[in-house]
C-alpha cells in the first residue's frame, strides 16, 4: 500500500491576506533569586468547609433577605409606636389674633402652624 498526499491549495479569498509582522525580541530576563522554602505544613491540614450546594446557598440567601425584611419591619412598627404619642388638636383663633399670628409668622420667615407650634413648644419648655 502507498499513501500519497494530495497537494491542496488554499481556496481563493475576497480579501488580501495581510502580511506578518516580525515582533522585536523581548529583553533578557533578569536574574531570578533563589526560592525561599515555604514553612513545613503542620500534621493537621486546615479544614476548609466545602461551598454549599447551588440550590442551598439560595436557600440561605433567601432566608437571611426574609429575616432582613421582617427585622426592618420591626423597627417601623416601633417607630410608629413612637409617632403615635402625638395627638392632632384643633385651635381656633379670632380674625384679630390671625392678623398679628401671620405679621410674625412672616417675619420669623415661617407658616402660621410652624409659628404656633414653636409658641405651643416654648410655653410647654417654660412651664
Amino acid at each position: 500500500m502507498t499513501t500519497k498526499t494530495k497537494k491542496t491549495t488554499p481556496a481563493p479569498t475576497a480579501e488580501p491576506t495581510e502580511a506578518v509582522v516580525a515582533k522585536p525580541a523581548a529583553p533578557a530576563a533578569k536574574a531570578r533569586k533563589p526560592a525561599v522554602p515555604k514553612p513545613v505544613a503542620t500534621a493537621e491540614p486546615p479544614s476548609v468547609p466545602e461551598p454549599p450546594s447551588p440550590v442551598a446557598a439560595e436557600a440561605d440567601v433567601k432566608a437571611e433577605k426574609k429575616a432582613k425584611k421582617e427585622k426592618e419591619k420591626s423597627k417601623d412598627k416601633d417607630k410608629k409606636k413612637k409617632k403615635k404619642k402625638k395627638e392632632a388638636v384643633l385651635m381656633r383663633f379670632e380674625a384679630q389674633h390671625l392678623e398679628l399670628i401671620d405679621a410674625r409668622a412672616e417675619s420669623l420667615g415661617l407658616s402660621r402652624a410652624a409659628w404656633v407650634r414653636m409658641v405651643v413648644a416654648q410655653a410647654l419648655s417654660a412651664g
